[in-house]
């Protein structure tokens, strides 16, 4: 049996696999009023649960930051209380197999290339479009890093050199544009409220309804989508693009009919996107895909 896990702010999910078959899985509230050792110890605790006393062969984990798969260390999460957090020495204590853990964007592409959207392909981008947007690049059958660790940041490609300002200190940044932060804050520049973060799940519902303001931000952003593949398409030429992430989630069929046209008139060779196949469950079949058939 392995174990994977999506360590997040606001859960800790976990699955269990029988080779390539996920057979359960097990969630809980991420306790972020507590420091490190706290999660881990949730994550051992859902680890506990989803083996049962059943022998573990290894566990995988996608954790948000910058994570050092050489040294088994959390250099830095956004969202988690993890500073140099030495999270494979920990789970060792409990847990005397192999276990390993990447970026959360970079393994659940990782699952899509293994068992979802990106299967049987050797040069995949994953496009993650949530609360910011993530990107994982997958090249020559092997995630791919870059130099200085930081391949994949989509989500900084200048898209509007006079656009609206990105957390990074830039302006007109592809998550500036796209995310579900700017999408909100779009959304509120042009009369809409909303009671703290906005849910994806809103913006479904008021497509549904016809709402013309949610319309007329969608068909923009879908435009930001299409115009950001259309120039990597150009840069990178790979088989196939994935859009996965909340907003994509809630609204990604409708958002593809406007993406595909926008990313063909600006790419040389039209690329093929497709939708995550996987879900909420990429993280998992990425966590175990790191430990159990390591590609990368």
């Amino acid at each position: 049996m392995y174990i994977g896990l999506d360590v997040g702010g606001t859960k800790i999910l976990g699955g269990a696999f029988e080779k390539d078959t996920l057979i359960s899985t097990h969630k809980v509230k991420t306790n972020t009023g507590g420091d490190g050792q706290v999660i881990a110890q949730q994550i051992v605790e859902v680890i506990q649960t989803l083996a049962d006393s059943k022998p573990i062969e290894g566990i995988g984990l996608g954790i948000p930051g910058n994570i050092n798969r050489n040294t088994g260390i959390i250099e830095f999460s956004p969202n988690l209380p993890f500073n140099q957090f030495p999270m494979r020495d920990i789970l060792k204590k409990s847990f005397d197999v192999p276990i390993d853990m990447g970026n959360d964007v970079n393994v659940g592409m990782l699952g899509e290339h293994w068992m979802g959207a990106a299967k049987n392909v050797q040069n995949a981008v994953g496009i993650f479009i949530g609360t910011g947007i993530g990107g994982a690049l997958i090249l020559n059958n092997a995630l791919y890093h870059g130099t200085h660790h930081i391949a994949g940041e989509i989500g900084h490609m200048k898209l509007k050199l006079d656009g609206p300002a990105c957390n990074c200190g830039e302006q007109g940044c592809f998550e500036a544009l796209a995310s579900k932060i700017a999408i909100q804050r779009a959304l509120e520049k042009n009369g809409l409220s909303f009671n703290g973060m906005m849910k994806s799940s809103f913006l479904k519902e008021q497509l549904a309804k016809n709402n013309k303001v949610v319309k007329a931000q969608m068909k923009k952003v879908a435009t930001y989508i299409g115009e950001a593949i259309g120039s990597l398409a150009n840069v990178l030429d790979p088989e196939v693009f994935v859009l996965g992430g909340g907003v994509i989630e809630a609204i990604g069929p409708d958002l593809l009919k406007r993406i595909k046209p926008v990313a063909k008139s600006r790419a040389l060779m039209p690329p093929t996107i497709k939708l995550s196949t996987l879900g909420d469950h990429a993280l998992l079949y990425g966590a175990v895909r790191l430990v159990s058939q390591p590609i990368a």
